[in-house]
């Protein structure tokens, strides 16, 4: 193993990245459900600027949800550049982990 893999097994162990390797796990269940929770109480695509999107993190979890099919853009009004309607898939697994208690 050279320095470089060294460097990145050192830092992983950190609590700090620790920390933040949980958040990538937990932080699309939460985007998803916050898009779930809106879609069924509006029956409409919801807006971008209603979502919590802090930073490049979250936008890549809205690409990585869109990716994955578990919802789609879609032009949204003239009061936001996109709309986000959760899937067929993102509302099952949306209820089963809201069943599980997961989120």
């Amino acid at each position: 193993m050279g320095a470089f893999e060294d460097f990145i097994d050192v830092v992983k162990q950190t609590e700090t990245m620790q920390a933040l390797l949980q958040n990538l796990e937990r932080e699309p269940a939460k985007l998803l459900a916050a898009i779930c929770r809106e879609y069924e109480l509006t029956n409409k695509a919801v807006p971008d600027h209603h979502l919590n999107l802090a930073g490049y993190f979250g936008e890549a979890m809205l690409r990585a949800l869109v990716s994955a099919n578990l919802v789609t853009r879609e032009r949204e009004d003239r009061f936001s550049l996109y709309g986000y309607k959760p899937t067929e898939a993102g509302l099952k697994y949306y209820k089963a982990m809201l069943k599980e208690k997961k989120i």
